[in-house]
């Protein structure tokens, strides 16, 4: 499939991520009206996964989940270091699907 013919989304490059989990995280994009797109890759980098999750998405942001972490990535911010990593605790996983979502809109993160 040829970039131009992707929809829109926010790529979430998952890697045997607690399904609970991604649910949390996807809500938190629901909520803020940005759709998104789930891909099981074999790499279990949770920063390479949100990396590529990040150059692949037309919007420009990507999330990578791992069994123990969620990275969140913008596309041209420094590589180095994701934008948030977290280890998957259910009282942030809502709020780092929201800030994705705000880093599409251009938003404030929380």
């Amino acid at each position: 499939m040829k970039t131009s013919d992707r929809k829109p989304t926010v790529y979430i490059y998952e890697a045997m991520a607690n399904p609970a989990c991604i649910k949390e995280i996807c809500a938190g994009l629901e909520e803020e009206g940005i759709p998104f797109t789930i891909f099981k890759i074999m790499n279990e980098n949770v920063k390479t996964l949100a990396i590529d999750a990040a150059s692949h998405s037309r919007l420009r942001v990507g999330l990578g989940i791992t069994t123990d972490q969620a990275a969140l990535q913008i596309r041209n911010c420094p590589v180095d270091k994701p934008v948030f990593l977290i280890e998957l605790e259910n009282s942030q996983l809502r709020k780092l699907g929201q800030n994705a979502a705000r880093a599409v809109k251009g938003g404030v993160f929380k």
